[in-house]
């Protein structure tokens, strides 16, 4: 029901689908834009990366075809692990490409979800529609304090689901060649889903309750962990059509995956919270959702944590 609901949710409110987009490319715009500053060193690493990896041949076909989507995979993993090696043979460059790409760039797009969880909220609770800049001007000291640890809190599982997919790529048996695709499904949406399942309350625990940045992910936490095997089996199934559809329809359909997946899982968040804490709310202008009451799914040694 929380897919659906949240599939629904999203059709509703399809013009926040292209208020976030604008606002994700306006910030990979800026870090772009920073990065440009050693542009040409940049650009070199990753035509060494680029020739040396093999990579220009790798996606020959988009379809899940046994070892040239493998080739394709392995041809990606060499392409980072090599270009990486040529932006860190200038150790100062290479560090300034890290911090605007993996904690800046981050920052920017979890302030887009804090500000599109509070739109949601508007919705759900009121059905009402506020603007996107209104919104984030509105809620920017919040926000950036939950981006911040949100960023540095989200590394060690990003390390972890880039780790699984690389190890996948470094097995050299023609046996899983043709069971690569499934396993590069299948491995990195479950540690997706883990993670999912440890940040999904965050956000939306600070815009409902408007709590400190620590209490509310204890209350997010909590909030989860009353539906934790829902939470972590639909974040599961929304992770693995992403990648199946990005796999199937090639690399151009990530185009348009993206920007669909990247709302939805921000709403299937606040639908999972409001669900769990027993909270009505608008699925579209005509209908209203009644979950069951918080005191209906606790357990009885859980009730002091009621709100």
């Amino acid at each position: 029901m929380m897919f659906k609901n949240s599939l629904k949710l999203l059709c509703a409110n399809f013009d926040k689908v292209w208020k976030l987009l604008v606002y994700h490319i306006l910030s990979i715009a800026v870090c772009f834009g920073l990065l440009c500053v050693f542009y040409d060193y940049i650009v070199s690493a990753g035509g060494v990366a680029f020739s040396d990896s093999g990579l220009d041949n790798a996606f020959q076909t988009g379809t899940l075809y046994g070892s040239n989507i493998s080739s394709g995979l392995i041809a990606v993993a060499d392409f980072v692990i090599i270009f990486f090696k040529e932006i860190f043979a200038n150790v100062g460059i290479g560090i300034y490409f890290v911090i605007v790409t993996f904690v800046l760039l981050p920052i920017l797009l979890n302030t887009g979800k804090f500000v599109m969880c509070e739109m949601m909220y508007g919705y759900m609770s009121s059905c009402q529609r506020q603007s996107f800049t209104g919104t984030y001007l509105k809620t920017l000291k919040s926000s950036l304090v939950y981006s911040l640890l949100k960023t540095f809190y989200s590394m060690p599982f990003n390390a972890l689901i880039v780790l699984s997919m690389w190890s996948l790529t470094r097995i050299d048996n023609r046996i899983f060649d043709y069971i690569m695709p499934f396993a590069f499904v299948i491995v990195p949406s479950l540690f997706m889903a883990f993670k999912e399942t440890f940040t999904a309350g965050w956000a939306p625990a600070k815009v409902v309750y408007n709590q400190n940045i620590f209490k509310s992910f204890m209350i997010g936490m909590r909030a989860v962990l009353r539906r934790g095997a829902r939470v972590f089996s639909t974040a599961f199934i929304i992770y693995l059509l992403a990648i199946v559809l990005s796999m199937v329809l090639g690399l151009y359909a990530i185009i348009i995956i993206l920007p669909v997946l990247s709302p939805l899982i921000h709403i299937f968040e606040m639908v999972m919270f409001f669900s769990s804490q027993g909270m009505r709310f608008y699925v579209d202008s005509d209908t209203i959702l009644s979950p069951k009451k918080l005191e209906e799914v606790d357990k009885i040694e859980d009730a002091k944590y009621i709100l």
